[in-house]
């Protein structure tokens, strides 16, 4: 176990041994829900990650592509309750969580996040403060620490709105067209047949879309599912498509993920290449973008015949690619 998911809960334990419900929030290693488990509660999974729930023991509850507030409040949670999770990267992840589970209608819940002292921040406190009377850090183990908030103040989650966009949580871009996603959007053709966005993000690629016979789009997040489906866009929860046929597509874009955290990791564009190989139906096109200093265009080559380079500038690049 990582010593950061060790420190959790040794924070969290006072509670978590009394605990009638545990909520599992960020929780990459799963690690989180075997320890939620063990202890007797009943155990309710409000991470994002598509795969990360698909893998969720057989009785633990997940919430899914559904928004936190209103999973929690059929849910019908039962106090004493604790959350506990790794801390979101971003600000609106977190108001999302705090503001979810201080309004789950119970009075005794703790909330325990955890993360590494370089990426925790006052505001942090002051997010988890809106939404608890008490909020205060615990002691450090190496370079670990957990905020811990407590006393549920009364309030409703509202996602944010502006510029055409809904951002639930911590959906990639927030309310704003990211600069990659604009680019490569600029590069698609006239017609698209049937289009589909993968890994859509804020939706800000196909939103409002012209010159499809149907726009599709897909995230393994569910922040981001919520977000897409919020300004129109049809919208499935799935990890790289999966739900979908072999050569259901004419048109596919892709604005993959390059980092973990704060580390970048070209790495994980992998299976949402293989997955553009396999949905890509024949005579389709793929429009990927993608920084400019990463190597993916060998990538791209080794699942497609022809790939050439549409847009570049000293950021990002744009390829296009066909069986």
């Amino acid at each position: 176990m990582r010593t950061l998911d060790s420190l959790i809960l040794d924070t969290a334990a006072p509670v978590l041994t009394q605990a009638k419900t545990v909520l599992v929030c960020d929780d990459p290693t799963g690690d989180l829900e075997r320890a939620a488990r063990d202890a007797s509660a009943r155990v309710l999974l409000l991470d994002s990650d598509y795969r990360r729930c698909q893998a969720a023991a057989t009785g633990v509850e997940v919430a899914g592509d559904v928004r936190l507030d209103a999973f929690l409040a059929a849910a019908d949670v039962v106090g004493p309750c604790v959350a506990v999770g790794e801390m979101p990267k971003s600000l609106g992840r977190l108001e999302y969580l705090a503001k979810a589970t201080a309004g789950a209608g119970v009075a005794d819940v703790t909330v325990v996040f955890g993360g590494n002292n370089k990426h925790l921040s006052r505001s942090m406190n002051d997010t988890l403060a809106a939404s608890f009377t008490n909020v205060g850090a615990s002691r450090g183990r190496g370079k670990f620490r957990c905020l811990v908030a407590s006393g549920p103040r009364e309030g409703t989650y509202e996602p944010r709105r502006a510029n055409g966009f809904v951002a639930y949580g911590g959906v990639f871009a927030g309310t704003k067209e990211d600069r990659g996603g604009a680019m490569l959007r600029e590069a698609l053709p006239a017609e698209l047949g049937r289009f589909l966005d993968l890994g859509c993000g804020n939706g800000s690629v196909s939103r409002g879309l012209e010159g499809a016979v149907s726009v599709t789009a897909t995230d393994s997040d569910a922040d981001a599912v919520l977000s897409a489906r919020a300004i129109g866009i049809d919208t499935t929860w799935d990890d790289a498509g999966s739900r979908f046929e072999d050569a259901s597509f004419d048109t596919i874009a892709l604005n993959p993920p390059f980092h973990d955290r704060a580390a970048v990791d070209a790495t994980q564009a992998q299976h949402l290449l293989d997955a553009t190989a396999r949905l890509l139906a024949p005579g389709g096109q793929l429009f990927m973008v993608h920084n400019s200093h990463l190597r993916y265009r060998s990538e791209v080559e080794r699942r497609f015949s022809a790939v050439a380079q549409v847009a570049r500038d000293a950021t990002f690049t744009v390829l296009r690619a066909a069986h």
